[in-house]
């Protein structure tokens, strides 16, 4: 049986209910004198008691809304490599404690792939990604691994992203006397290595989060991309869409890997730039397409770095590239960042040490 959605709670109901209290008679009776205060002073600049109650309810009218049962959703994009650009995202969003372990609840966690590749540290993240993954789901929660295409380039054996302290930090129990190389490396990416074991097995070609995650509109992320031409016909769901999808790329990934499979092509969901950088009429044309076989109301994507270091929209908020150049390795500079999704629809751009910035309110 499958459970119903669980109720949701507003932070503007309160808000109001809390104004209510304030302004109109009666509400004396949680502070005696602050009714009189608002009405006999609304002239004057708001101070003492006053001040604080109103201004209290406004930040409750600004406020998300959230699951009642206080679920949150988060996406995270490219981290190549960063493992102390990836510990402070997850740690700013609450999902990580200070000893590595889940500290998220029922949190979502998304991270949208390329976590490998162009910096020194991808195997603390794997582990560490990889330890949240199995701990949410005992407190609830969720951590979904996309594949990105330097994961799927590693698997195929294309190294040139790699550097020998990278592939030192793959390694199992430590760094060996002599500095690996590309031998030690095919060795760990291979079908019977432990980080080829285990990204064939954890990490997928896309997630769909949606009602039964907590969020009443749906959200469809892939690490580069999804054409309609490779959206699974599909009668039932969008999560039967999904499933398909996912099956089918981890079959190609435990037998095939070569590029002539339309899933791990130029113009599959690991390689697409066509929806980042095409003619936006013809790019909303297609993101509408795959958008409405999936249910869903978004899609994020990674992959296709933003050079100001910011995440960005097209189709009016429909197609959000979440890119933002998380990793020092790139420039010097890390923009760590990460995207919240409201079960409303609503999102907001996170940068840990810089504001936030909502998303486009969808219609």
């Amino acid at each position: 049986m499958r459970h119903q959605a669980r109720p949701k709670m507003r932070a503007m109901p309160m808000a109001l209910l809390l104004l209510a209290v304030v302004l109109l008679p009666g509400g004396g009776f949680v502070c005696p004198a602050l009714h009189r205060c608002w009405v006999t002073k609304a002239a004057r600049s708001l101070r003492g008691a006053c001040g604080a109650a109103v201004a209290a309810a406004l930040v409750l009218l600004a406020a998300p809304a959230y699951a009642v049962d206080g679920r949150r959703v988060f996406s995270v994009g490219d981290l190549h490599g960063d493992y102390e650009s990836t510990v402070t995202i997850l740690r700013s969003l609450g999902v990580m404690g200070s000893d590595g372990g889940w500290t998220g609840g029922n949190s979502i966690l998304v991270q949208t792939g390329d976590m490998v590749d162009r910096g020194d540290e991808s195997g603390p993240i794997f582990r560490a990604l990889f330890r949240l993954q199995d701990e949410a789901p005992r407190a609830g929660g969720k951590v979904f691994l996309l594949m990105g295409n330097h994961e799927l380039m590693n698997l195929q054996g294309d190294f040139r992203y790699a550097t020998p302290k990278d592939t030192a930090s793959l390694l199992e129990g430590g760094t060996e006397s002599r500095p690996p190389g590309l031998a030690e490396r095919a060795e760990v990416f291979s079908p019977t290595g432990w980080l080829g074991k285990e990204v064939r097995s954890r990490l997928r070609a896309v997630a769909l989060v949606g009602p039964e995650e907590g969020l009443e509109r749906s959200v469809l992320f892939v690490h580069a991309g999804l054409l309609p031409g490779l959206v699974p016909d599909s009668d039932s769901s969008g999560k039967a869409a999904e499933s398909r999808l996912n099956s089918a790329l981890g079959a190609l990934v435990n037998a095939k890997l070569t590029a002539d499979e339309p899933l791990l092509g130029e113009d599959g969901p690991m390689w697409t730039r066509r929806l980042a950088l095409g003619p936006e009429p013809a790019v909303c044309r297609e993101v509408d397409e795959t958008l409405q076989a999936f249910g869903a109301s978004r899609m994020v994507v990674g992959h296709t770095a933003q050079a100001d270091g910011k995440i960005h929209e097209r189709c009016g908020g429909r197609f959000v590239l979440g890119d933002s150049l998380i990793s020092r390795f790139y420039t010097g500079t890390a923009h760590p960042s990460a995207i919240e999704f409201f079960p409303d629809g609503s999102a907001t751009a996170l940068y840990p040490g810089r504001p936030s910035s909502p998303l486009m309110s969808l219609p």
